[in-house]
């Protein structure tokens, strides 16, 4: 019964909070101005240009400097699962692999979002958040690719958006990757929502769902402190991993 309660209150207050289009440039409903930072880039999304006996190729993004990114798990299904692959591809259609992050696990998705930190060289070095669920978003993996892709810890948050389903109003937790903005601060990264509210998972925040306000969280990476989450301008403590 609590838990039910629980969610009744969570679907109350979205259905007092919209949320915006996302847009670097839009106003939060709030009226405090456009959340700072880079929307995500767009690298072009493209057909599998290479032969592998043993990867099962699932999307295929061009970084426009001969390299490419692809989701990719191998033929024989394994424990590990999913990773993203960046490689250049060959003449012959073999590949020269250049970085391989670490798996996936049981996710059935690990769909990248780029966030370059390079405004010259968007391929140089940037942030990769990775999508991971199926039908719903449970979490962003957070990775670092320059010469290869660094693991910097997860984003346990989705989206909530309110859907009607058999009359009944029902909560999805979409990827929150396409409201994300990112911002440099000397050594210190932001991550920052253009969304009017975030559903922050169980094990992030209180031990329990909740839904925030938009404006009241962001994470900050530093390479000092690591991945953080901020909530009404306090750091949040992480419980250690049982």
């Amino acid at each position: 019964m609590a838990r039910l309660t629980h969610h009744l209150l969570v679907l109350l207050a979205l259905s007092f909070v919209g949320c915006g289009e996302g847009s670097t440039s839009t106003p939060i409903s709030d009226g405090t101005g456009p959340v700072k930072g880079a929307p995500p880039h767009a690298f072009a999304n493209v057909d599998d240009n290479l032969h592998h006996d043993t990867l099962l190729i699932q999307t295929t993004y061009d970084l426009g400097d001969g390299s490419f990114v692809m989701v990719a798990s191998n033929v024989t299904e394994t424990f590990e699962g999913l990773r993203l692959y960046r490689y250049h591809a060959l003449p012959d259609s073999s590949v020269e692999m250049m970085a391989i992050s670490s798996p996936a696990y049981d996710s059935w998705t690990m769909l990248p979002t780029f966030f370059p930190t390079d405004t010259t060289d968007h391929t140089k070095a940037f942030w990769v958040l990775a999508n991971f669920g199926e039908r719903e978003s449970w979490g962003q993996k957070l990775l670092w690719s320059d010469s290869s892709f660094h693991d910097r810890g997860f984003l346990s948050i989705a989206y909530p958006e309110r859907v009607l389903e058999d009359d009944t109003l029902r909560l999805k937790r979409r990827s929150i990757a396409p409201h994300v903005r990112v911002a440099l601060q000397e050594d210190t990264s932001y991550f920052r929502f253009a969304c009017d509210s975030v559903f922050v998972y169980a094990d992030a925040l209180n031990g329990r769902d909740s839904v925030v306000s938009g404006r009241s969280i962001h994470f900050t990476h530093h390479p000092g402190t690591g991945l953080q989450l901020w909530l009404n301008g306090r750091i949040v403590p992480q419980q250690a991993p049982l």
